[in-house]
């Protein structure tokens, strides 16, 4: 028994000299290491210098219910989102087998046998029961070094999880649109397919009159032909959005799924913050931040490999057997132990150790610098995309009236033998094709504005997690 408690003062003395950990890299340092030389952080974005507060529930801001049901079956059945929360789990489950280090290990024996002597009446009983604890001291912090790296991978496991539910919300809502500017297109070959049939059945009834030739009969039959052509080639693309979108619902892909008719309102503009915020909301950024944390501790364990390590064990129990009831022997045993194991040569691997986790650290810090740039792209492209398209809209919106107005003066014009037929067939086509690109215009500025929204890193319902699902 004294000997046992030596132990534990030994022990109780070894954690109360025990050594802290470093402190890690802060923000500042982190963007200063992984940004290029000169690179720097600007107070205002370049395309959009107007700042107002990041919207942490943009999707309401459209106003469609029919969208806000299909995101959220999204984000409760999608397979990828769902193999996303499964690493965060194990990410959280290896910060407690690590943490379980730090902690004594106790194990307990038991057992019991009985020898019967086939030749005699003789019988030998033995029982056994024994309890160890065993432990590992964290003098100089490498146990708890490993723990704060698992414990900072886990933190950027979550966070990615939480970007990848933000990623899928916002692709589900562009296919979503996409599907509607599919059905939208296909209602507008669907009205192609009919003006041109009732300007064959016109032209038709001038040739029988004298008032049109043969070729002119043919070249509106094939600008029919192409109008149908057109047709099947848009129901073909309305199909596939459709399939992509039950896919990413977790459905089977039968383009079962019927698109909105029309567009939902433009939402007003979005706030954007400031560039430095950037890199403290948007979640895969700072998963890439606490990836550098989690490179530092490896480091930092893989330098305290170097040192000794010390090992305490308690071991006692009882035994039981003839033997010592003849011998008349204490059956009850008890030891204790403390041991050192100091690294002589191991042949350079701990030092490989160390060459290794500092390029993994190295590694990590040039990622989140890579991942941080593409970030301000994103949001610089969108907001300079968001520019562009309000320009265009009112451009493409005059035109469209302009030419349905042509279409109209020329075909009374050429019933009344005042114009020709490839004068009223050129503007027919035009006006399609201006109608076609105001339908996508509507469409781009939806989904670009979807893409501010993820690039800026706001949320699409509920708060943004940082620890899982």
């Amino acid at each position: 028994m004294r000997a046992v408690l030596l132990v534990a003062g030994a022990a109780l003395a070894v954690v109360l000299a025990g050594c802290a950990l470093r402190a890690p890299p802060t923000h500042t340092e982190v963007v200063d290491r992984a940004l290029p030389s000169g690179t720097q952080v600007p107070p205002a974005w370049q395309a959009d210098p107007a700042a107002g507060a990041v919207s942490n529930d943009w999707l309401k801001s459209f106003n469609d219910p029919a969208l806000e049901a299909i995101v959220a079956e999204a984000v409760a059945h999608n397979p990828d989102l769902q193999v996303a929360a499964t690493r965060v789990a194990i990410a959280q489950q290896t910060v407690i087998k690590v943490g379980a280090q730090l902690l004594p290990q106790v194990n307990a024996q038991l057992g019991a046998r009985t020898t019967d002597d086939a030749g005699s009446d003789s019988r030998a009983n033995s029982t056994i029961a024994f309890a160890s604890i065993a432990w590992e001291p964290d003098v100089w912090g490498r146990l708890r070094a490993q723990r704060a790296a698992a414990e900072a991978g886990y933190e950027a496991t979550a966070l990615d999880y939480e970007y990848a539910r933000q990623s899928l919300a916002a692709t589900v809502a562009k296919v979503w649109i996409l599907t509607t500017e599919t059905r939208q297109l296909v209602a507008l070959a669907e009205d192609s397919v009919n003006v041109y049939s009732e300007l064959l059945a016109l032209v038709k009834i001038r040739r029988t009159a004298g008032k049109d030739s043969d070729l002119d009969v043919a070249d509106t039959g094939a600008s029919l032909e192409t109008a149908q052509s057109n047709l099947a080639a848009a129901r073909q693309l309305y199909g596939e959005t459709r399939r992509a979108l039950e896919v990413l619902l977790g459905r089977y892909p039968a383009a079962a799924i019927e698109a909105a008719a029309e567009f939902p309102p433009m939402p007003p503009p979005a706030g954007t913050g400031l560039p430095s915020s950037l890199l403290e909301r948007r979640p895969d950024i700072v998963a890439a931040e606490r990836q550098v944390l989690a490179t530092f501790r490896q480091q930092e364990a893989a330098e305290l490999a170097l040192l000794p390590t010390f090992s305490i064990a308690v071991l006692g129990g009882r035994v039981g057997n003839d033997l010592f009831n003849l011998l008349r022997l204490n059956p009850w045993l008890a030891s204790a132990g403390i041991g050192a194991s100091i690294p002589i040569y191991e042949g350079g691997a701990l030092r490989a150790n160390i060459a290794i986790a500092t390029a993994e650290q190295a590694q990590a810090v040039a990622a989140y610098g890579a991942v941080a740039l593409r970030a301000f792209r994103e949001v610089e492209d969108a907001l300079a995309n968001e520019q562009t398209l309000l320009e265009r809209l009112p451009f493409e919106q005059r035109a469209a009236a302009d030419r349905a107005t042509a279409v109209q003066i020329a075909t009374v014009q050429y019933k009344a033998g005042r114009q020709d037929l490839l004068w009223v067939s050129n503007l027919q086509a035009s006006q399609i094709d201006t109608d076609a690109v105001l339908i996508k215009l509507a469409s781009l500025q939806r989904v670009n504005r979807i893409a501010l929204y993820l690039a800026l890193g706001g949320g699409f319902g509920t708060a943004a997690t940082t620890t899982g699902p």
